[in-house]
């Protein structure tokens, strides 16, 4: 093989390394998120007083006041409904909680964000006036495909705060990693070129 050759695909693996390196680090937090389901990690009676999922310019995405929706198969009473976990208030005191219909269903409460988002940081707010030892939590976090980007278990707001909170990983390939793949890549390709001049 010629020297410029090489010269030319050293070139080109570099550029593609680089330009693969700064596709990696434009993404800080959790690659798209579309639903978050939570449910009781002690299988007992689901209950949220608030939900908060944070995207990159520090907006709460599941606030319903910023399009989020929540649903859950049942609740306790209508003024215990799943909205109640996405109206902005963490004052975790029944009835202004979500609050599970029927103990022993494992329930899940869904909220579905109003568009496809990069989240950094979850919190949520359990019960402070009754039964606060219910409130750990597995929050699992999917696309819009429903395929699971990240699960957080045992999110535990019974202590003194009623509050747990989770920073969400990065789930786009280090730039090392992506810079070999790419350099891998472009070498499969110089050598099918140069079997085909054979």
């Amino acid at each position: 093989m010629k020297n410029s050759t090489i010269t030319t695909i050293k070139k080109v693996a570099l550029a593609a390394s680089l330009c693969l390196g700064m596709a990696a680090n434009a993404h800080a937090g959790l690659v798209g998120v579309k639903t978050i389901e939570i449910k009781n990690a002690l299988n007992t009676w689901l209950q949220v007083a608030e939900a908060a999922a944070f995207n990159t310019s520090g907006t709460n995405a599941a606030l319903a006041s910023n399009g989020g929706s929540a649903s859950a198969p049942d609740f306790w009473s209508s003024t215990s409904s799943a909205s109640k976990a996405i109206d902005g208030s963490t004052v975790g005191s029944y009835p202004n909680i979500f609050h599970e219909g029927q103990n022993n269903t494992h329930d899940t409460l869904t909220i579905t964000l109003a568009s496809v988002q990069e989240l950094l940081f979850f919190q949520i707010w359990g019960r402070i006036n009754c039964c606060s030892d219910r409130d750990m939590y597995d929050v699992t976090f999917k696309d819009g495909l429903g395929n699971i980007l990240f699960v957080a278990e045992d999110m535990d707001a019974r202590g003194q705060s009623h509050t747990a909170s989770v920073r969400l990983p990065n789930t786009v390939p280090e730039p090392a990693s992506l810079a070999l793949l790419g350099a891998g890549l472009l070498g499969i390709a110089g050598l099918r070129r140069r079997s085909s001049k054979r």
